[in-house]
Formats: C-alpha cells, structure tokens, sequence
C-alpha cells in the first residue's frame, strides 16, 4: 500500500455543504478501491498564485490516504467532472 496526499482547490463561491459532500465522495471512492483515509481537512480560503477560470480564490482542501496504485487515477477521473473542484493533484509520498 502506498501513501498518497489529495490536495484540492474548491471554487471559492461554494457552500461548507459542498465541501463537506466533497469529502465523502473522496472517502467513499477510497474506500470502496481497499484505501483507507488518516485524515481530512479544509485549510482556507486563499488567494490563488494566478486567475483559474473566473476565479481568483480558492477553497484548498487536503486528504491523506493509503491504498493501491489505481486509486489515483480513480480519484482523478471522478475530480475532473467535478463542477466543484478547479483544480487538484495527487501526490505520493515518500515510504
């Protein structure tokens, strides 16, 4: 099993619901692929390096997970369709 970090960045007009709905997705998709989550968390709404879409801000979230290698691509393939999310990476660390 690998470890992985999520980093996420959520459109800043969204609801804490939304974020909230975010989240259990992420979880139930990691899951449900034999991960499992450590930890789950919202950093802060920040000002954003460069304009994404219309959008200056950004929600920017953060999951740490372990699980096997197809989980990042599930992960990513779900988060593209994603209205909520502008922009996220996947990340594995180190052992």
């Amino acid at each position: 099993m690998n470890k992985y970090d999520l980093v996420s960045i959520v459109r800043p007009t969204a609801e804490d619901s939304v974020v909230e709905e975010l989240h259990k997705t992420i979880s139930e998709l990691i899951n449900s692929n034999g991960g499992t989550v450590s930890d789950q968390g919202v950093w802060q709404k920040r000002k954003l390096a460069y304009q994404i879409e219309t959008f200056n801000e950004g929600i920017y979230t953060i999951t740490s997970f372990e699980g096997p290698g197809i989980i990042p691509g599930e992960l990513d393939r779900v988060l593209k369709i994603s209205d909520d999310v502008i922009r996220h990476k996947v990340l594995k660390m180190e052992s």
